[in-house]
């Protein structure tokens, strides 16, 4: 029995696995929940605007099949602080990035990431065995002759719908992401190339379908592989698009209250 296989047999059940400690807030909670200072809980708000700001990263694994060694789950948050609030006020969740760190050279990729669903399956055309395919890992100009030891794949990163679009937090979010999460000159990011918007499934992607965020934090296609983004580590791209966007960390987003 493979160990992916053994996996299925003695995956947890919901009831066993680690609920997080609450520290947290989602943004309609807290917007429903919110009363200013000073007002009665009757008031009606309105159209008032909040201000929220001190962006960080909170991380948690997903363990959904913690018997795997090589391949884990994680969740990212991407949490705002709202400015205005006194004492040890929680923090307000306004985006996710979801993901997968892989380690090439144990459990087979094909056979391991169907079990995370649709979204990973999808990466699976990568990789030949337990290593990425010839074309992508003997490619100098794409890893530079590194061997590729770590790959985290992205799997999906949403924001708030009520977080300004200008604001970047969600390409910010992602290259924070990258940079705590793949700590290595030997790694490699990949994500889907279409937009989560996008319907096309034609061969040739159009270029209003890509994700304009990818380019954002210094991914670019895979050679050979046009239906994905990535970026390998062992270039300086990463983190100089991390530097970049490293203005987002100290900037402010206003939401408006609904009534």
């Amino acid at each position: 029995m493979t160990q992916a296989q053994d996996a299925i047999r003695l995956a947890p059940s919901d009831a066993l696995r680690r609920e997080p400690t609450i520290t947290s807030t989602d943004l309609t909670a807290f917007l429903y929940d919110y009363v200013p200072d000073g007002a009665d809980v009757t008031h009606t708000v309105g159209s008032a605007t909040l201000e929220f700001g001190a962006a960080r990263m909170h991380y948690e694994s997903a363990d959904t099949w913690s018997t795997l060694s090589a391949c884990k789950e994680w969740r990212a948050e991407l949490r705002l602080s709202h400015l205005d609030a006194r004492g040890n006020a929680r923090e307000v969740v306004v985006g996710t990035v979801q993901f997968l760190i892989l380690r090439a050279g144990y459990e087979g990729p094909r056979e391991v990431l169907p079990l995370y669903g649709p979204r990973a399956e999808v990466f699976t055309e990568l990789f030949d065995h337990e290593w990425l395919t010839p074309e992508l890992d003997e490619d100098d100009d794409f890893t530079a002759g590194m061997p590729i030891s770590t790959v985290l794949l992205v799997l999906d990163a949403t924001m708030d719908t009520r977080l300004p679009g200008e604001s970047l937090m969600r390409p910010w979010a992602i290259a924070e992401t990258i940079h705590t999460m793949l700590p290595t000159t030997s790694g490699l990011v990949v994500m889907p190339a279409l937009a989560a918007t996008a319907k096309s499934t034609r061969r040739l992607l159009c270029s209003e379908d890509i994700d304009p965020d990818w380019v954002r934090v210094g991914c670019r296609p895979l050679p050979g592989h046009p239906r994905f983004y990535g970026q390998a580590t062992a270039y300086v791209h990463l983190d100089d698009a991390r530097s970049a966007l490293a203005h987002v960390r100290d900037s402010t987003v206003q939401i408006r209250l609904q009534e």
